[in-house]
C-alpha cells in the first residue's frame, strides 16, 4: 500500500508519519533530503525517545545507495570513485581530445571560458536522467543543423568522459543510486519494510527509479507531500509536489498498489492567527476578503530606503524581540533573502554594532583567500609571456613569501618610479635609489626561482612532472612553512577556526596536485593547459565559516535554509524580480534548445516551468516558516543605487488584509528604535542629531549617562558647526620647521602664498606623493637647466652665437643623452613612446637655443653664470618677527652681466615650462615674485653682484605641453613658427640705455618691451624705473617678511588664492585632506595690496607713469 500525507505548511503532516512510525512494528526505512536530515532525526528523537530512536535510522537516497553497496557489493562496477577534481580533470582531458580528433567538434569549436564546466554539470544532469552518450548521438539526428551540431558534440564529449571513467577504472557516484535500485531489486531489500519519505518536492530521474523498486517490492510506503490540494491544475501554487503527486500514482497503478490519500487541513505550527490566515491565501487564486481576516498584529512589512537601512531595521527589531520576550532566543530567529551574499557584508557589520550572534550560511569562493591568491597569481606569472608587476605584487601581498610588507611597498614604488614592467624584471634593477642593493635582492629572490620554473615548464611534460616542480617550488620558496607561520599567529590571536581554514585550503591544494598527478601521471600537457585545469579546479571550490555558538541568528539563503521551526522569520530583500527569484536559464541548451529536446524525451535539465513553479514555493515557505512573527522588508535602492521595487506579494498581502498599516517606511522608525545597544544608539544619533526630535533628544540623554558615551559625544557635539582653525601654536611650528633661521625657496613662497595648508603640508611636514619618472613639466625644465649649463658655461657668448643649428642640436642631443643616462636611468623602465616624446623635446629645445642664439647676437649682455646657487651663500637674509631671520635663497638660470655707461648691471633669465607675467595682482598676492627676489638677492649688500645695478628679470618659456609625437618631423628652424610662443615675459630697467643694451632695436622680439613709431617706449611694455625698482625692491622683501610672520603665527588655512579666475586645487596632493574639497572656502586679492604694487608698477620710466603696464 502507498499512503500520501497531504497538507499545507504546518498543517501536522511530519507528526502524523511520525506517529506511523512510532506504531509500525515492520523494520523501517526512513528517506528525507539530505540537508533535512540532521534537522529530521533530531525531531525524531525528541518524539519517539531515545530508546525508540536507536532502533531506526533516516537515511537520505546517497546513503541508502552507500548502504545498500555495503550490504551487497557493487558487482556491475569497479575501482574508486572519482571525486569532484578527478571529475574536472577528465572533463578537461575529454574535451581536449575531443576537440583533437579529425572533424572534432562542429558547433563548440573553440569553447568559451567555463565550458568544461558546464558540461560536466550537464552529464551530471544527464546521468541523473538516465541518458547515456549513444541514446543522446542518436537521437541528436533528429534535429536542425544548429542544434544537431550543439547535441552531437555534447554526445562525443559525454562518450569520451566515459570512456575515460573506465580507462582510469573511476566509479561516478552520480550513477550510485540508479545502480543501487537495481541491486534493491535484485536482492529484495524493500520486501516486508515499511518506508517512509518526508520533506520531498519531487524526484530526479535515478530517485524515482528507487521509488518504484520501494513501491513494488515494500510492505507500506508512506509519502508525505506540501500541497492542499493535489488536483489543482497547472500554474498553481503547489503544481510541483502535484505533479509529484500524479507521477507516483502514476506508478502504483503500474504495480497495482492501493493508495490511500490523508488530507491535513488543520493548522498547528501557527501560534499567530494572521500568519496562518496568510500561509492559507498567500499566493492562491482566492479572492481577498479582509473582512474575514484577523488583526494583522504579527506581521511586519517595513520600505527601507536602502540595503543598509534594511539590515538596520531587521537588527534592532530582532534585539527588540529578545529583550521583549524572555522565552525567544536567538536560535529560535531565521533571516533570510534569496540574495543573501548581497547583503553578507552589511549582516556582518549591522549585527557586531547590535551584538547579535548569527550564523551566515554563505559558502564563498577560495579564490580569494591567502593561499589561493599565491598559487592563482603564480600560475599567471608561469604561463604569462612577460612578468606583469601587478601579477608579482598580488603573489607577494598573499603574506606567504619571505619578503616583508615594508620591502613590498619599498619594491613597489621603485616599480611605480620607474615603471618597471614585463622584461624589465628579468634583469638587473640599475635606476638609482637609495636602497638598491635591497631591492635587487628581492627581485632576485622573488623572480629568479619563478623564471627558472617557467623555463622548466616552457614545454610539454607528463603531468606528474608539472606538479612535482610547483610542489617543489612551493617548498623550496618557504610557501609550505609560511602557511604554518600564518596558521600559528591566527591560533595565538585565538582565531583557531580560521587557522583550520588556511589549512584546510592548502590541503586542497595539495589535494589539486595529488589528482592531476595521480589522475594524468605520465599523460604530456603544455603548462599553459595545466594551468587553466588548476584554476578551473580551485574555482569549483568553496568554503563556510561554521557556526561559532549554538545560540545564534541563522542567516540564509531563503531557497536552502534548514529552517527548524522558528519562532521569528526576518524576509529581506523582497523586492520585484527577486522574491520570487526571476528564473532565467543558463548553461549550454537554450531554453527553446530545451523544449525541442523535451519533445524527443531528451530531459537534459529542469523544465523551465518547474523551476518557475519551484522559486514561487519557495516564497511560500518563506512566508509559512514562522510560528509567531514575521517581518518582511525591501529597500528602494540596491547597493548601486540603482532603484527598485517591492515584490508583488507586498501588494497582495496589504489587500489581503485590507490594511496599509502593517507597512511601515523610515519615516515611521524614531531614531529611539535602534537604540537597542549603545553602539546602535550613538550610530543613529550621530546620523540624527541634528533632527532635534524628542526621539533623538532621549538617544542623546542616553548616551550622555554613559561615561565612555559621554565624552565621545561631548567631542562631537562641540565640534558641531565648527569650522577647523588651521592655526598651529609657535612652538610646534618651530618643531615641525627650522626657525633659525627661516629657509625660503622660490616655491615655497609661491606655494605659501597660493595655498598656506598645502605649503604646510609640503614643507613643514613632508607629505610628498609616489615619484614617477615620466615626461613633465619638471623633467622638461631639469633637461632645459641641463643643456643650458652644458652649452653656455663651456663657451663664450661669441663662441655660442657662432655654433651652427646642426651642432647646436648635435651638442643638445649629448646633452641631452647624459641627463637622461644620469638623471633618468638610461632606457631602464623606457618604452618606445618615451623615446620618442623625449627626442621630439629635444628638437624643441634646439629651437628655443636657436632664439637665444639671436637674442645674445641683439644684445650686448653677456652670460655670466648658469645655475647660480643662492641658497647657501649670497642669499638674502633678513629679520622678522621677534628676533628671527629669514634666508632666502634658490637657483639662479643663468645671471647676464653688461656695462653701460660706466655702470655695471645685471639681470637674470629664468627658463619656465608655462608663461610667467609680473603683474600689480599677482605681485599683490605674492606670486612671480622669485627672479624678482633673485635679482635683488644677487645685486644687494653681500650679493653675488654686489655694485650692480638691477636690470631686470626675463621669463624666457619652453612648454612642455607643446611637445606631441606628430606624424612627420621638422628637421629645420623655422624662427616664425616658434617666435610667438619664445617670446620672453619679465619686468626690465625702463632706461633706454640699458634697454638698447638688452636689444638693439627694442622692437620686443626678446625683451618685454618695444617702441612706438615715435620712438618712445609703449605704454604696455614690461619696463621699471629705477625708483621704482628700488621701490620694488622693498615691496617684495616686505612681502617676503609678512609670510614668514604668517607661517610662524601657525597660519596655515586651507583656503587657496583665486586669482585670475583660478584656484590651485585641480591638481593638488592634498586636497583630500584639507576639508576644502568642495572649495566652499577661498582667498580674494588684497585690494590694498594690489593697489599698492599697482602704482609701484607704473613707474616706468623716469618722470612718466602709466597706469597700464601689462604686455601682451
Amino acid at each position: 500500500m502507498v499512503e500520501f500525507i497531504t497538507g499545507q505548511a504546518g498543517s501536522g503532516k511530519t507528526t502524523i508519519m511520525f506517529e506511523k512510525i512510532r506504531n509500525d512494528s515492520r523494520p523501517k526505512c526512513i528517506i528525507v533530503p539530505e540537508q533535512f536530515s540532521h534537522d529530521f532525526d533530531k525531531k525524531l528523537y525528541f518524539f519517539l525517545g531515545a530508546e525508540k530512536f536507536n532502533e531506526l535510522f533516516s537515511l537520505t537516497f546517497t546513503s541508502l545507495a552507500r548502504q545498500l553497496f555495503q550490504l551487497y557489493g557493487d558487482p556491475s562496477r569497479s575501482g574508486d570513485y572519482a571525486d569532484e577534481m578527478a571529475k574536472m580533470i577528465l572533463i578537461y582531458q575529454a574535451v581536449n581530445n575531443v576537440q583533437s580528433m579529425p572533424g572534432g567538434l562542429n558547433f563548440f569549436r573553440s569553447g568559451h571560458s567555463g565550458f568544461a564546466e558546464d558540461v560536466l554539470k550537464l552529464i551530471g544532469e544527464m546521468k541523473r536522467a538516465g541518458l547515456t552518450p549513444e541514446a543522446l548521438m542518436e537521437r541528436s539526428q533528429m534535429f536542425d543543423d544548429r542544434l544537431r551540431f550543439k547535441t552531437s558534440d555534447i554526445a562525443m564529449i559525454y562518450m569520451e568522459y566515459q570512456r575515460l571513467m573506465n580507462e582510469y577504472g573511476f566509479k561516478d557516484s552520480i550513477e550510485n543510486i540508479k545502480v543501487a535500485a537495481e541491486i534493491a531489486e535484485l536482492q529484495g531489500y524493500f520486501r516486508g519494510r515499511s518506508v517512509y519519505l518526508d520533506e520531498f518536492e519531487s524526484f530526479t530521474a535515478d530517485q524515482i527509479a528507487m521509488l518504484r523498486v520501494m513501491i513494488s517490492s515494500a510492505e507500506n510506503v508512506c509519502i508525505a507531500l506540501r500541497t492542499d490540494d493535489v488536483t489543482a491544475g497547472r500554474f498553481t501554487l503547489f503544481e510541483t509536489v502535484n505533479k509529484t503527486y500524479e507521477d507516483i500514482k502514476s506508478i502504483c497503478t503500474e504495480f497495482r498498489k492501493e493508495t490511500v490519500l490523508t488530507e491535513c487541513s488543520e493548522s498547528y505550527r501557527f501560534i499567530s492567527p494572521d500568519i496562518a490566515y496568510l500561509s492559507s491565501r498567500v499566493l492562491r487564486n482566492k479572492k481577498y476578503s479582509p473582512e474575514e481576516a484577523p488583526k494583522p498584529d504579527n506581521i511586519r512589512i517595513f520600505e527601507a530606503r536602502d540595503m543598509y537601512s534594511e539590515v538596520e531595521y531587521v537588527s534592532a527589531s530582532i534585539k527588540r524581540l529578545i529583550h521583549s520576550r524572555k522565552d525567544l532566543r536567538y536560535r529560535d530567529i531565521a533571516v533570510i533573502c534569496n540574495d543573501i551574499t548581497a547583503y553578507a557584508g552589511i549582516i556582518k557589520a549591522a549585527f557586531k554594532r547590535y551584538d547579535i550572534p548569527y550564523f551566515l550560511s554563505v559558502e564563498k569562493p577560495v579564490t580569494h583567500t591567502a593561499v589561493m591568491v599565491y598559487f592563482t597569481s603564480l600560475l599567471d606569472l608561469l604561463c604569462s609571456r612577460k612578468f606583469r608587476s601587478e601579477l608579482i605584487f598580488r603573489m607577494l601581498k598573499s603574506g606567504l613569501t619571505d619578503v616583508s610588507l615594508t620591502d613590498i611597498s619599498a619594491l613597489e614604488n621603485y616599480c611605480y618610479k620607474w615603471t618597471v614592467d614585463g622584461e624589465i624584471w628579468e634583469s638587473e634593477f640599475t635606476a638609482p635609489d637609495d636602497a638598491l642593493d635591497s631591492l635587487e635582492a628581492i627581485r632576485k629572490t622573488v623572480i629568479e626561482p619563478v623564471f627558472a620554473l617557467r623555463k622548466k615548464l616552457s614545454k610539454k611534460c607528463a603531468a606528474k612532472k608539472i606538479c612535482t616542480l610547483i610542489y617543489e617550488h612551493l617548498v623550496s620558496g618557504g610557501i609550505e612553512k609560511n602557511v604554518g607561520r600564518m596558521m600559528s599567529g591566527l591560533i595565538n590571536s585565538d582565531r583557531a577556526y580560521e587557522a583550520a581554514e588556511i589549512k584546510r585550503l592548502w590541503g586542497c591544494l595539495i589535494d589539486i596536485l595529488d589528482s592531476i598527478c595521480e589522475t594524468l601521471d605520465e599523460n604530456e600537457m603544455s603548462f599553459s593547459e595545466a594551468a587553466k585545469l588548476m584554476k578551473s579546479m580551485i574555482g569549483r571550490i568553496n568554503y563556510s565559516v561554521p557556526p561559532q555558538t549554538l545560540d545564534a541568528v541563522m542567516t540564509a539563503s531563503a531557497r536552502t535554509a534548514r529552517l527548524n521551526a522558528p519562532k521569528a522569520v526576518f524576509i529581506m530583500g523582497a523586492n520585484d524580480g527577486d522574491f520570487p527569484n526571476q528564473v532565467t536559464v543558463h548553461g549550454l541548451f537554450s531554453e527553446p534548445d530545451r523544449q525541442k529536446l523535451a519533445e524527443k524525451e531528451l530531459l537534459v535539465s529542469t523544465p523551465l516551468a518547474d523551476l518557475i513553479a519551484a522559486e514561487r514555493l519557495v516564497v511560500y515557505k518563506s512566508v509559512s516558516a514562522p510560528s509567531e512573527n514575521l517581518f518582511i522588508s525591501y529597500p528602494l535602492s540596491d547597493l548601486s543605487g540603482q532603484t527598485k521595487y517591492p515584490a508583488q506579494i507586498i501588494d497582495s498581502i496589504i489587500k489581503m488584509f485590507g490594511t496599509d498599516g502593517i507597512r511601515l517606511t523610515e519615516d515611521d522608525i524614531p531614531v529611539h528604535y535602534y537604540a537597542a545597544t549603545l553602539h546602535s544608539a550613538f550610530y543613529h544619533y550621530m546620523q540624527n542629531r541634528e533632527s532635534n526630535t524628542p526621539s533623538a533628544a532621549a538617544v542623546e540623554q542616553l548616551l550622555m549617562s554613559r561615561p565612555d558615551y559621554k565624552r565621545r559625544l561631548i567631542y562631537v557635539l562641540s565640534r558641531s558647526g565648527h569650522e577647523q582653525e588651521y592655526l598651529i601654536e609657535s612652538e610646534i611650528m618651530e618643531k615641525l620647521k627650522s626657525f633659525s633661521p627661516l629657509r625660503l625657496s622660490s616655491t615655497g613662497l609661491e606655494e605659501y602664498d597660493l595655498c598656506h595648508f598645502k605649503f604646510f603640508c609640503d614643507k613643514c611636514l613632508g607629505l610628498h606623493p609616489r615619484e614617477k619618472i615620466e615626461l613633465d613639466a619638471r623633467i622638461a625644465g631639469e633637461l632645459t637647466h641641463e643643456c643650458f649649463f652644458g652649452l653656455l658655461s663651456s663657451r663664450s657668448k661669441q663662441e655660442f652665437i657662432s655654433m651652427s643649428y646642426e651642432d647646436m642640436r648635435e651638442e643638445i642631443g649629448r646633452k641631452a643623452e647624459e641627463y637622461r643616462n644620469n638623471k633618468l636611468a638610461g632606457d631602464f623602465g623606457k618604452d618606445a613612446k618615451f623615446g620618442l616624446i623625449f627626442s621630439k623635446l629635444t628638437d624643441r629645445l634646439s629651437e628655443v637655443f636657436i632664439h637665444t642664439q639671436q637674442s645674445l647676437m641683439a644684445s650686448d649682455f653677456v652670460p655670466h653664470k648658469f645655475e647660480l646657487d643662492l641658497r647657501e651663500s649670497h642669499s638674502v637674509v633678513l629679520p622678522f618677527g621677534n628676533g628671527k631671520q629669514l634666508s632666502f635663497g634658490g637657483i639662479v638660470d643663468r645671471a647676464d652681466i653688461c656695462k653701460i655707461n660706466g655702470k655695471d648691471y645685471v639681470r637674470i633669465v629664468d627658463y619656465k615650462s608655462s608663461r610667467k607675467n609680473i603683474t600689480a595682482e599677482t605681485l599683490g598676492c605674492g606670486i612671480n615674485m622669485q627672479m624678482l627676489l633673485y635679482l635683488f638677492a644677487s645685486a644687494d649688500k653681500g650679493g653675488i653682484y654686489e655694485g650692480c645695478e638691477p636690470a631686470g628679470v626675463l621669463y624666457s618659456p619652453v612648454q612642455v605641453s607643446e611637445v606631441k609625437l606628430e606624424s612627420h618631423r621638422v628637421d629645420s628652424f623655422n624662427s616664425s613658427a616658434v617666435e610667438s610662443s619664445l617670446k620672453t615675459s619679465g619686468l626690465v630697467l625702463g632706461d633706454m640705455d640699458v634697454l638698447n643694451a638688452m636689444e638693439k632695436d627694442i622692437a620686443g622680439r626678446y625683451i618685454p618691451v618695444k617702441l612706438t613709431k615715435s620712438g618712445e617706449i609703449d605704454a604696455r611694455s614690461g619696463c621699471i624705473s629705477g625708483e621704482g625698482m628700488e621701490k620694488l625692491k622693498e615691496y617684495t622683501y616686505g612681502k617676503l617678511t609678512a609670510m614668514a610672520e604668517s607661517l610662524y603665527s601657525g597660519d596655515v588655512a586651507a583656503e587657496p588664492l583665486l586669482i585670475g579666475g583660478a584656484l590651485p586645487c585641480a591638481y593638488c596632493d592634498y586636497i583630500n585632506i584639507c576639508d576644502n574639497s568642495k572649495l566652499e572656502r577661498f582667498r580674494l586679492p588684497d585690494e590694498a595690496e594690489v593697489s599698492k604694487a599697482d602704482r609701484i608698477l607704473s613707474m616706468k620710466f623716469p618722470g612718466k607713469e602709466s597706469g597700464d603696464n601689462g604686455m601682451d
